[in-house]
């Protein structure tokens, strides 16, 4: 089974996108945020208790107080262990180069997409998996 962790502040494109993935493939698991302090907690939550972490984390960079290059910058620090496997798509209407430029500095940022979610990308992402994932 995939397991996504949605993070958007807001709701709305946390809902349609869960609605997306689930119509690509209803047994996919979706954990949604709209903090990116709360996605955080979930994360190690999940690391100091031995249990899954996502395959995929879907994020929108432009969110109120921790933006998404700021949760990025926080989980860093597990992209090398607990999260070698997990990648990351940045998820935002934003057409700034910068922001472009910028994800790319992150290795779990393996793309850029623009919202909203689609089944394309969906299936996309699911097929650029590492080979030890579904």
């Amino acid at each position: 089974m995939v397991r996504f962790l949605l993070l958007d502040d807001e709701d709305i494109f946390n809902f349609l996108s869960e609605e997306v993935i689930h119509q690509v493939n209803p047994d996919y698991q979706c954990e949604v945020f709209s903090e990116s302090e709360t996605a955080l907690n979930f994360i190690s939550s999940q690391i100091q208790q031995n249990l899954p972490v996502p395959d995929v984390i879907l994020i929108d960079i432009r969110m109120p107080g921790m933006n998404g290059f700021d949760f990025l910058e926080s989980i860093r620090r597990y992209s090398e262990s607990s999260l070698k496997n997990t990648v990351v798509y940045i998820l935002s209407s934003s057409l700034d180069s910068r922001d472009h430029n910028r994800a790319e500095t992150f290795s779990m940022v393996k793309g850029f997409e623009s919202k909203p979610l689609s089944e394309k990308m969906v299936l996309e992402i699911i097929s650029n998996l590492p080979p030890h994932q579904p």
